[in-house]
């Protein structure tokens, strides 16, 4: 008898070939982590401390970091903070969620009809933060915007999120508001005020209620009504609060504007399952894959070698530069990208993009769906939320106003909007008098101001001639038997397609003004900068140095603020 072999053992598979990166990438990530769990800005010492990197050596990353727009350095502190890029990419990723893209249009829809502020809050490291608000018809007295994170406990979307929020993600945001001033001021803000039974009790009833509301807190004459946005498995997506003057919003239980935000919240989940479905087959954000795609074409892809410039001041990280173009080509592509094609638009072949993006994902700065492309990941989210709440354009626009007053020799002024109009909140004084009477807190016609044209050109046409009914207000405004003029129209298209605006000798005679927008990351103009002189002391042409210095000053905070 035949001795009978043994079937031989099948090898074992194999273990999987790590990718690899590129190590000044993922070096960089340390520090932006770093900058993300502080929540707080950081002094460059600290931050490398917490990356664990010599000062020189991290100076040359916070160089490159800083040029690519994920932090930013504060001019007066000198800390860092998250930078227009990290912003950009978090808008990228909410707009991304199906809930949130159905949420957008109703939202405005709800705004128009409700006449009421309608704002969209999801889950932030601090907080309840809200990443969409369509402003109401009429002069609101708040402070919101996006960016604005909301207190747990004495806010009405807050009290929401209490009810209906992930009990793990939910204690994270008490623990972050308890830490800041701003919030644990305002009550006990804490974790253990979240096990309060009272509290407790209250949540019960607004998850019974699927509502609640705040009445002239935590703002006096100003209320809000919120519900749930419920996703799929009946987690929170986000939240919808209506907010209106005291008096004027419907804050009963059943009035007209719970119902209308019920109605709302169901179309908005409604919706969102159906885009999601229609999408990608209702799985977006499965576990990350990295097998090597296969238009790699098989490319060996080897680490780059970091530059070593932490002895050279003002010089960075040339790896980090590459990776930047990547980061810059998704946030302008606006939606999820294949290898090939954010190669493609960063001008790059996919063997040379490759490793970069494996270590942005390494990194969260970056993250992969299901359909193998990239989008921006959870750490580009947490910093750009961060950044979002800290945002404040006035406070960053400090540093350009006194430059920009110096390099022209003449008063700068700085205007917001607000709720009477264009609002004058800075002024820098040239060394030469000015016989001009503006302050801060001077409002400034929309006609016959070139802050105020400035303002107008950038205005829907519903919210442009509901303050030009209130011109006479306003310095230098229309009196009530007063007329628009005729060219008005051409006026502000002119503005639009040449970005500034000239006032000679108008309003006040022997004083000419130049003033142009600045952009945030909605698009929106949050700033007007102007610069002022007497109409012989200064060229006031649009082509003129004084204008292009002034354009370059609006260019450069506008890029500060996020806008593309």
């Amino acid at each position: 008898m035949k001795n009978r072999r043994s079937p031989p053992t099948p090898a074992a598979a194999p273990p999987a070939k790590p990718q690899r990166g590129i190590q000044s990438v993922e070096v960089g990530g340390r520090l932006l982590r770093a900058l993300a769990a502080a929540r707080a800005p950081l002094a460059p010492s600290d931050l490398a401390a917490s990356g664990e990197l010599a000062p020189g050596q991290a100076h040359a990353y916070l160089v490159s970091l800083a040029r690519l727009g994920l932090v930013k350095r504060d001019a007066l502190s000198g800390r860092y903070e998250p930078g227009p890029l990290a912003l950009r990419l978090a808008l990228l990723r909410v707009e991304q969620q199906p809930a949130l893209r159905a949420a957008v249009p109703r939202a405005a829809a709800l705004a128009q009809r409700l006449g009421c502020s309608v704002a969209l809050c999801i889950a932030g490291p601090q907080g309840p933060t809200i990443v969409r608000y369509e402003h109401a018809s009429l002069p609101l007295h708040v402070n919101l915007h996006v960016g604005t994170v909301m207190s747990l406990p004495a806010t009405s979307t807050g009290r929401v999120f209490c009810a209906f929020a992930a009990p793990d993600a939910l204690r994270a945001m008490w623990d972050n508001q308890a830490a800041q001033p701003a919030y644990s001021g305002e009550q006990d803000v804490s974790a253990s005020h979240a096990d309060d039974a009272a509290f407790a009790a209250a949540l019960d009833t607004i998850r019974a209620r699927g509502l609640e509301r705040s009445v002239d807190a935590p703002s006096p004459g100003v209320s809000s009504v919120c519900v749930p946005v419920l996703d799929d498995e009946r987690g929170l997506a986000m939240t919808l609060t209506a907010i209106g003057a005291t008096g004027s919003l419907d804050v009963r239980w059943n009035g007209d504007v719970a119902r209308a935000l019920r109605d709302a919240a169901r179309e908005i989940a409604a919706n969102a399952s159906a885009d999601a479905m229609a999408f990608d087959g209702g799985a977006r954000r499965g576990a990350p894959r990295w097998t090597t795609p296969a238009d790699n074409d098989g490319a060996t892809i080897e680490n780059e070698t970091e530059t070593d410039v932490s002895n050279k001041p003002q010089r960075g990280i040339q790896s980090l530069d590459i990776t930047g173009e990547l980061l810059a080509a998704l946030v302008a592509a606006g939606e999820p990208l294949t290898l090939r094609d954010l190669a493609a638009r960063a001008g790059m072949p996919p063997a040379k993009a490759f490793p970069h993006l494996v270590s942005l994902q390494k990194t969260g700065l970056l993250g992969r769906d299901d359909a193998g492309r990239f989008e921006a990941g959870p750490l580009g989210l947490e910093l750009g939320l961060l950044g979002l709440a800290r945002l404040s354009p006035v406070r960053e626009a400090d540093a350009e106003l006194t430059s920009l007053a110096a390099a022209t020799g003449m008063s700068v002024a700085l205007a917001v909007p607000g709720p009477l109009g264009p609002t004058v909140v800075r002024l820098e004084e040239a060394a030469r008098p000015l016989h001009v009477s503006l302050r801060a807190g001077t409002v400034m016609s929309l006609v016959n101001t070139a802050i105020g044209r400035v303002f107008a050109a950038y205005l829907d046409d519903d919210v442009r001639a509901a303050l030009l009914a209130q011109d006479g207000l306003r310095l230098a405004g229309l009196a009530g038997n007063d007329a628009i003029p005729d060219d008005y129209p051409a006026t502000l298209a002119r503005i639009r397609s040449r970005g500034v605006d000239t006032a000679l000798d108008k309003p006040v005679p022997g004083i000419s003004t130049i003033a142009a927008p600045v952009f945030d990351h909605t698009g929106d103009v949050c700033l007007v900068i102007a610069v002022m002189g007497t109409s012989q002391s200064f060229d006031s042409a649009v082509d003129g140095s004084p204008a292009q210095m002034l354009a370059a000053a609006a260019q450069r905070l506008s890029r500060r603020f996020g806008f593309i």
